[in-house]
């Protein structure tokens, strides 16, 4: 046990203290919030110049209420901050012919004009209209004509109907969907979007960091034979404790690196949170989602730790380990590819098996826990069997180590790896 706390301390201190620790723990909050958060407010930031848009159409009315809707937009169904982030200054320049065409398409090339609408009888009559734009990469200005557009092509059939725009306005509103989540019978209020995106971010927390320090020992492990470090440590300690050794001082590294994040975010989050309180305003973390979250960290990364642990002592060179690593990835990206159906569904039957099958449960069942509370004897089991699991795992992992820690030259086949397994 001594010399397993020796390695652990010494895992621990090595990596804690390095540059790579400290850059990664501080840069990593500062981008993963500036790709979450400015991306959203740079598309919805108020453009300080107006777009400058003209109409072609050879119905009056139609052009007409297109303009309308682009200036002074009514609530129709999409997002009025959405709505109101760009201005548009709208012209009708009458109806299409080729020479005005023309015209038009000069005027956008050199600068006058950012883009016109060309609507002809027959494009009104399959409500296919052509934007001609010198950026037609403005998936926003696109998004926010496409609305304007469909509006007005609706505003016009009820005006032809001898509905008034007062009652066109009322019936097109939009509808306002307030979500609320009853839990034990219990109203919650909640957003769809955050009740959503929450389970994936936590899974993403895990996914990432189980990842990175399952490559960690994995690398440690390739670094020590390379060096033939490995040799004199196996003359001092047993291959099972210093395995042990790396897998709970790596660990524990993890553990450091997100209580960090953690208490920076307890103490410097207020301002963001307020600066993202519309996005954030509904979020509702359960009460199971800090219980469960450490437990099956921990119980994940043990799990994967072993099976890295292993593949570096099979392997040789960094280059031989990302071809024999990727049995041990493909269950992760599994949780990632099947995650938004279980979100989904968080009690079917897909949610349910791969909650309990050892290589995806650490993942996938605190996706369910995030989503909706499975039952409690559903959580119990899978973690029962996930302890099973890495107990088994770590049995023959060490034996795998114990040969292969040793063993230098060619890869081994599967064959020989059974023989390790036996034989150690």
């Amino acid at each position: 046990m001594r010399n397993t706390w020796l390695i652990i301390r010494r895992e621990y201190l090595e990596r804690v203290r390095s540059k790579a620790f400290i850059i990664f723990t501080i840069l990593t909050p500062v981008l993963v919030a500036a790709l979450v958060i400015l991306p959203s407010k740079l598309m919805t930031m108020k453009s300080g110049k107006a777009q400058s848009i003209a109409v072609v159409s050879p119905d009056p009315a139609i052009a007409a209420a297109i303009q309308q809707q682009l200036i002074q937009p009514s609530n129709t169904g999409s997002d009025d901050d959405e709505l109101s982030a760009q201005k548009f200054t709208v012209m009708l320049d009458g109806a299409p012919s080729e020479q005005l065409r023309t015209s038009l398409n000069d005027q956008v090339s050199a600068g006058k004009l950012d883009g016109y609408l060309w609507l002809t009888q027959d494009n009104i009559a399959k409500r296919k209209v052509t934007y001609a734009t010198r950026n037609s990469s403005d998936l926003m200005g696109a998004s926010i004509i496409q609305s304007a557009l469909r509006a007005a092509f609706i505003r016009n059939a009820l005006a032809e109907k001898g509905i008034a725009a007062t009652d066109a306005d009322s019936i097109l509103s939009r509808v306002s969907l307030d979500t609320i989540r009853i839990e034990k019978g219990k109203e919650t209020r909640s957003s769809s979007i955050a009740a959503f995106m929450l389970p994936f971010v936590l899974m993403f927390m895990i996914y990432m960091t189980v990842i990175i320090y399952g490559v960690a020992v994995m690398r440690s492990v390739i670094e020590e034979k390379t060096s033939r470090v490995v040799e004199v440590l196996l003359s001092s300690v047993r291959p099972m404790e210093l395995m042990a050794g790396k897998i709970i001082g790596v660990g524990a590294v993890g553990l450091t690196q997100m209580l960090i994040w953690c208490t920076c975010i307890a103490a410097l989050g207020t301002p963001g949170f307020v600066a993202a309180k519309a996005y954030l305003k509904d979020v509702q973390i359960p009460a199971p989602v800090f219980i469960l979250f450490p437990i099956f960290f921990l119980l994940g990364y043990l799990l994967y730790a072993a099976l890295y642990a292993a593949v570096g002592a099979m392997v040789n060179s960094d280059e031989e380990a990302q071809q024999v690593q990727w049995p041990v990835l493909l269950p992760l990206i599994a949780c990632t590819v099947f995650a938004s159906a279980v979100i989904r569904q968080p009690n079917g039957q897909l949610a349910f098996w791969l909650s309990l099958f050892p290589l995806t449960s650490p993942i996938i069942m605190f996706v369910r826990v995030a989503s909706q509370m499975p039952p409690i004897w559903q959580v119990l089991l899978s973690i029962a069997i996930l302890v099973a699991t890495i107990y088994a795992v770590v049995f023959i992992c060490a034996r795998i180590y114990r040969v292969g820690i040793l063993m230098y030259g060619k890869r081994p086949t599967l064959p020989e790896i059974i023989k390790w397994i036996k034989y150690a």
